[in-house]
């Protein structure tokens, strides 16, 4: 298929259903967006950055390029392939969506020709060799902002300076919001900057305090002085017939508040809301197999219309709630900050309830302007709305202007290199040693001159002095052998590197095995619990401390790390460890989430959070154990692992694979004394249907590789 620029912009808009380039986006074109210039789009949100992507992504297309499209959050990777892959599949691009197994290859990917990951898949995908990599002709690199961000940033850098290295022709897109330093960016990417203000929905920006919202632009609303003031807010917003997005601190602030205005809404809803609110409303609370307290407590929210939103719900949850705040349904969502940085959830209204944030050892400190202007950013949905309206909200009218001054009329902060900090440094000094990439000193120096923090702070030599004392760790470790100054990776360093953890996490588990102790499940599991990939760990209350000593003293024979004294400066974080253990431990021991919850204090998403990392890391643990010999334990790791996976008693495990088949209902066919494979076969389908139902006992039979229509047809009179 051969077409020329004007037709790519034209069938683009058209796959869009626009009619012509808004400004952004001609700008972009104008500047040689499909000329294979690099490029760094600095534009407020919603001002079609994606859809320059778009465009770019299939001129590469027509020279026979991939396309990688990279994004700093798993949700966000899983929002651009939704968005892309219907449109483009009717170009005849293959689009893949690649966020798992960060221990493969994935050579299936070279058949597609758009691949849409996170930014640690891809680097993983390099570590590990893939050989599609040079097929890449353009690198998108969403949010490309997150440079600056602690954890995320140093590997987006080194991702991107090797990529620049390992594809010196490839087109470089980074999209991002505002940015106060985006020439310094452009500058080190070698790229063309696009700078624009322009949005789709006029932003008005304002503070909110005694019964009043000001806005610049000479806008205001008077609020009723009989409500308190985010309800009063809230009831404004409702007369309007607009939605409302809240931003608070912390988890806690998010539940507080969206319970304290649900226990208002419901007189403003309508009977229609009414109904589909309590269907929304029973689908969250019925989104675990036992419903917990913090299910519950979504539930009586979304009920009356409003919904919290953060880290500790279940993915599913979080799904129903932004599926059906976007249809308008849900009126309110009182959310974390960290909504402002995922997917695609616009509200008419934003108010940011909290400006300050507590930092361990530090306090109470204002957020950056930038972290302001992603929030303030949410205001305003194109597809409804010509405008939208941010709130901050103040006690007084002397606050009432810091705030302004500080954030709607502030600058946001320069985009700051990450790089420096060790942990990061150690994982990819490794990897660019294990995968070949540097072969000898001089190469390992020169890689990191090339990288953003060299360009922005020029001399580098206290870089270079974190990077020889790391080397001499992971010469130490044996995971690295220097010969005069050739750098060589041994094969425990190579397989540390490809299974994506921390080389002292790699270290800890080497000696850890390397001990030949007498471990147990609650061994293995309190060793991945002492790992970095881990933290932070569960802090212990009075209420945990007698539990914890007890099974210090029961397994102390069984743990697999040092054991420091009680005096110890690490004494502490080991008895975390335990209690982060014992979470784990309850999960596998088939405790339901809501007990976990009441006893534990951590919620469904936190805990799924820490059951995938345990998971990861006891692969990791089982793969270092096969490469240096310690078959024994790999058996029992594999067996851990399923159990961590499902939540099971080692009893389970011959049902659990069954597909359809959870952790409610293997227990329930165990307890019918159903514990094999062969136990079910030897069941007749309609002895089996009581016990799971129709569907259920149907598919165990046709899994196990009997005739089941016949039956089935019987069941079903």
């Amino acid at each position: 298929m051969k077409i020329d620029k004007k037709e790519i912009v034209e069938k683009t808009l058209e796959l869009f259903g626009f009619e012509k380039l808004n400004p952004v986006q001609k700008l972009a074109v104008d500047r040689g967006l499909m000329s294979q210039k690099n490029m760094i789009i600095s534009a407020p949100t919603a001002s079609g950055k994606t859809l320059c992507a778009f465009m770019a992504g299939l001129n590469c297309f027509l020279t026979n390029k991939k396309m990688i499209y990279l994004c700093p959050l798993v949700a966000l990777a899983q929002e651009h392939y939704n968005n892309f892959k219907e449109r483009a599949e009717k170009l005849g691009i293959k689009v893949a969506l690649s966020i798992g197994d960060l221990d493969s290859s994935d050579p299936w990917l070279r058949d597609y020709d758009w691949i849409i990951c996170s930014n640690e898949k891809a680097d993983s995908l390099i570590r590990h060799g893939a050989d599609w990599i040079n097929e890449i002709g353009l690198i998108v690199v969403d949010e490309i902002h997150m440079l600056t961000d602690h954890s995320r940033g140093p590997t987006l850098e080194i991702l991107l300076t090797r990529m620049k290295k390992i594809l010196p022709n490839a087109q470089i897109i980074g999209l991002s919001a505002t940015i106060s330093n985006v020439k310094e960016l452009a500058e080190w990417l070698d790229a063309e900057k696009i700078e624009s203000e322009w949005r789709p929905v006029r932003l008005y920006e304002g503070v909110s305090f005694d019964s009043v919202i000001e806005f610049f632009g000479n806008r205001k609303y008077d609020l009723e002085k009989k409500l308190w003031h985010e309800m009063s807010i809230l009831k404004n917003s409702i007369d309007m017939n607009k939605q409302a997005l809240f931003f608070v601190a912390s988890r806690r602030n998010a539940e507080s508040l969206a319970e304290k205005l649900s226990d208002e809404t419901r007189k403003y809803l309508s009977s229609v809301d009414v109904m589909s609110l309590k269907k929304i409303a029973d689908e969250v609370i019925n989104a675990l197999d036992t419903p917990t307290k913090q299910c519950k407590r979504l539930g009586k929210c979304v009920e009356n219309g409003i919904a919290f939103h953060h880290a500790g719900l279940i993915g599913k949850q979080k799904k129903i709630i932004e599926d059906n705040f976007r249809k308008g349904i849900i009126k309110a969502i009182v959310a974390t900050p960290t909504l402002a940085q995922g997917v695609n959830t616009p509200s008419h209204r934003v108010i940011i309830r909290d400006v300050k944030r507590f930092y361990a050892g530090i306090g109470a400190r204002y957020i950056p302007v930038f972290e302001y202007k992603q929030m303030a950013g949410r205001a305003g949905r194109p597809e409804f709305n010509s405008e939208g309206e941010s709130i901050l909200i103040a006690k007084n009218e002397e606050e009432a202007f810091e705030l302004a001054e500080r954030y709607i009329n502030g600058e946001s902060e320069e985009i700051q290199s990450k790089l420096a900090l060790e942990p990061v440094l150690r994982m990819h000094v490794l990897a660019l040693i294990s995968s070949g990439f540097v072969k000898n000193l001089n190469q390992l120096y020169d890689f990191f001159r090339q990288t953003f923090y060299a360009h922005q702070y020029g001399d580098i030599s206290g870089l270079d002095v974190r990077i020889e004392r790391i080397l001499e760790r992971l010469i130490e470790f044996g995971f690295v052998v220097r010969i005069n100054d050739d750098l060589k990776p041994t094969k425990i360093g190579k397989r540390i590197s490809e299974l994506y953890i921390d080389p002292l996490t790699g270290h800890m588990f080497v000696e850890a095995l390397n001990k030949k102790v007498e471990t147990n499940n609650f061994g293995y599991l309190q060793l991945v619990s002492s790992c970095l990939e881990m933290k932070p760990l569960l802090s212990l209350t009075a209420k945990d401390i007698k539990e914890v000593e007890e099974k210090f003293m029961q397994h102390e024979k069984h743990f697999m790390t040092n054991v420091p004294k009680e005096w110890e400066d690490e004494y502490e974080e080991f008895m975390q460890s335990i209690k982060t253990t014992l979470v784990i431990d309850d999960w596998i021991n088939e405790k339901s989430e809501d007990d976990i919850l009441n006893k534990r204090g951590v919620t469904p998403g936190e805990l799924r959070t820490r059951l995938t990392n345990a998971d990861w890391l006891l692969y990791s643990l089982s793969e270092l154990a096969l490469l240096l010999g310690f078959k024994e334990s790999i058996k029992d790791l594999r067996k851990l692992r399923i159990r961590v996976k499902h939540g099971i008693k080692e009893e389970l495990i011959p049902l659990i694979r069954l597909q359809g088949v959870g952790r409610m209902r293997a227990r329930k066919l165990y307890s019918h004394n159903l514990k094999t494979l062969e136990d079910l076969r030897n069941t007749d389908i309609i002895v089996l249907s009581k016990i799971v139902g129709n569907s259920i006992a149907s598919s165990i039979k046709k899994q196990l590789g009997e005739d089941v229509d016949q039956k089935q047809k019987f069941l079903e009179l």
